[in-house]
């Protein structure tokens, strides 16, 4: 398959949004709308002290994926490290390698960062055992459950 990865751009947004929406509807098992994705999905595109890339994954004119990465810093990981935010591929494009060259991508913009590791938050494993099996595929290590608080 030639398969073309881009970096996203603010041109994207529409785009960008629609995949991520795409995603969280399937994780969610319920369709979402994407009407408050837009305006941060913008903002994020144009900060530029906080690091967030988006690649987006082209066959011919047909985008077929994307993965969204941000920077974060600890002591743990002594300094700065990527967390990848997203990773999607349209269902009628997966197990054909895109996901494993978007990460491919992700590691070397992490390395251009000078990261030492990339993280990800990856969903049940008892209903998403798919994609966990992907990352470790990807050389991706468990290191136990993401949780999280919400503030609102």
């Amino acid at each position: 398959m030639s398969l073309k990865i881009r970096e996203g751009s603010l041109e994207d947004a529409e785009l960008i949004c629609e995949l991520v929406v795409n995603l969280l509807s399937e994780l969610r098992g319920k369709p979402l709308g994407n009407h408050s994705l837009m305006s941060i999905c913008k903002e994020l595109l144009q900060n530029k002290r906080q690091p967030y890339m988006v690649y987006l994954a082209f066959k011919e004119n047909e985008c077929l994926g994307i993965i969204t990465l941000s920077e974060c810093a600890s002591l743990y990981a002594q300094g700065t490290y990527g967390i990848i935010q997203e990773l999607y591929i349209i269902p009628g494009g997966r197990s054909q390698g895109i996901g494993n060259q978007l990460i491919n991508r992700a590691k070397d913009y992490g390395i251009k960062c000078g990261w030492d590791r990339i993280e990800v938050g990856a969903p049940s494993v008892e209903q998403w055992g798919k994609t966990i099996s992907f990352y470790k595929r990807e050389g991706f290590q468990e290191v136990g459950p993401r949780l999280k608080y919400h503030l609102n």
